[in-house]
C-alpha cells in the first residue's frame, strides 16, 4: 500500500513562497497538516518540542539569520535528522551548482528543488516519499 504525504513542514522567509506552496498543495488535493515557519529558529523550536516529524520538510537555503543549511546542521548534530520518516527537500530560487552540491552533502537531504514549488514537483516528491516509506 502506498503511503501519502500527510504532514508538511515549510521553512521559508518569503511570504510569496508560503502562498504559492499552499496554492500548489490545494491544487494537488492535499488535505493534511501544513506547518509553516518564516525562520529556521521557529522551525527548530517546533521540532525540538517533540512534535511528530513531518512527512515532507521543505527548507529554504537562504534565510536571514539561521540559514537552511544551518538548520540542517543543527538537526543532524542533535540526531533529529536523518530519520526514517521525513523526506527533506532543500529549496532555493537559484539553481547554482554550489548550492545543489552543498545540499546533497547533508545525510538528511533527499532532494533539491528550485522555487517556486509546482504541482509536478509535489507529485514527484509524493512518489519519492512512497518509495522511502515502502
Amino acid at each position: 500500500m502506498r503511503r501519502a504525504i500527510e504532514h508538511i513542514l515549510l521553512v521559508d522567509d518569503e511570504d510569496d513562497h508560503h502562498f504559492i506552496t499552499r496554492m500548489t498543495l490545494k491544487k494537488a488535493g492535499f488535505q493534511g497538516r501544513f506547518d509553516a515557519f518564516h525562520s529556521a529558529e521557529e522551525a527548530l523550536r517546533h521540532l525540538r518540542a517533540g512534535e511528530i516529524p513531518p512527512d515532507l520538510m521543505l527548507v529554504d537555503i537562504n534565510m536571514p539569520g539561521t540559514t537552511g543549511f544551518d538548520l540542517l546542521r543543527l538537526l543532524e548534530a542533535e540526531g533529529v535528522l536523518p530519520d526514517d520518516r521525513s523526506l527533506v527537500v532543500m529549496c532555493s530560487s537559484s539553481n547554482r551548482p554550489m548550492d545543489i552540491e552543498a545540499a546533497r552533502r547533508f545525510r538528511s537531504v533527499d532532494d533539491y528543488v528550485e522555487k517556486s514549488f509546482t504541482l509536478e514537483q509535489f507529485e514527484r516528491l509524493s512518489d519519492a516519499f512512497a518509495r522511502k516509506r515502502a
